[in-house]
């Protein structure tokens, strides 16, 4: 198998995934682009050993992702005939991509193994961190950047996407027995973790979801200091992530905090509106 094969299974595997990051990705530079491609899906693998399988199957389906990215970093990884390690090799060899993330998302995907049920806010933000900073430090990598900051603003940006995804998945994580939300702050708010199971919408609730809307917002408004210290060639790209979850914490709010009845989505037509005002729009921010 050759790079461009690896890349080619790669890209195909982010399509299929149907994300929302795979519509900023298609703005990249073609080198910057299919880099991407590799680690959304190597994450993926991770994601789907925790979500799709369970006990000992899980742990074996993450240790094989945890392999591929450590043969990646190693120096027969063209010799692979898994087509994620000699993509995600090349990529992390042309964009100088550092190993730590990888070990942080591991460790974040071990967190999902067990059930969760975080304490304070402090063991929300390091899961965030593993699971959507790491993302965030790696794509900067591949993005270009021209100030350290943009590593710490990376990681601010992977939590505001984090917490957007925990909110619209409230229900979801609920029924795998993952309580993101934090216990002491549950408490603050009179609000108990068998109300959350019960999915009662008492006017605590409600304070609960204002306040963690609050903190998710508090993190994209940080992240917008990202957006002129990464190369104007990565601009779109990142503009429309910001937009497509700043978009669906909006609506969050607009439904009433509705989590439990239906999924918060934006519709394809949406998002194609967004990648079509980037393009428009080079130049802009957000």
């Amino acid at each position: 198998m050759n790079v461009e094969q690896a890349y080619a299974y790669c890209a195909k595997a982010t399509r299929q995934a149907g994300s929302s990051f795979f519509y900023g990705m298609r703005l990249l530079p073609s080198p910057k682009r299919f880099a991407m491609y590799a680690i959304y899906a190597w994450s993926r693998m991770c994601d789907d050993a925790v979500d799709d399988y369970q006990g000992e199957e899980a742990e074996r389906q993450l240790a094989k992702a945890e392999r591929m990215y450590q043969e990646a970093f190693g120096p027969d990884y063209l010799t692979s005939e898994e087509p994620i390690v000699v993509a995600l090799g090349d990529s992390i060899r042309k964009f100088s991509l550092p190993k730590e993330p990888f070990d942080g998302l591991v460790r974040g995907m071990r967190m999902d193994m067990q059930q969760v049920q975080f304490h304070c806010s402090e063991e929300l933000e390091e899961y965030c961190d593993c699971v959507a900073g790491t993302i965030g430090v790696l794509s900067v990598h591949v993005f270009g950047f021209r100030d350290p900051l943009a590593l710490t603003l990376a990681r601010d940006m992977g939590r505001a996407l984090q917490l957007t995804n925990i909110l619209r998945d409230l229900k979801e994580d609920l029924n795998r027995g993952r309580i993101y939300l934090p216990e002491e702050e549950l408490g603050r708010h009179g609000y108990s973790v068998d109300d959350l199971v019960s999915r009662r919408r008492t006017p605590a609730f409600y304070q609960l979801m204002k306040d963690q809307v609050a903190r998710a917002e508090s993190y994209y408004q940080n992240a917008k200091r990202l957006f002129p210290l990464i190369d104007r060639d990565s601009l779109r790209c990142l503009r429309v992530l910001f937009l497509m979850y700043h978009e669906l914490l909006e609506k969050i709010q607009q439904r009433g905090f509705d989590v439990f009845d239906q999924k918060v989505s934006l519709s394809s037509s949406r998002k194609l509106r967004l990648v079509w005002g980037a393009l428009w729009n080079a130049s802009a921010t957000v």
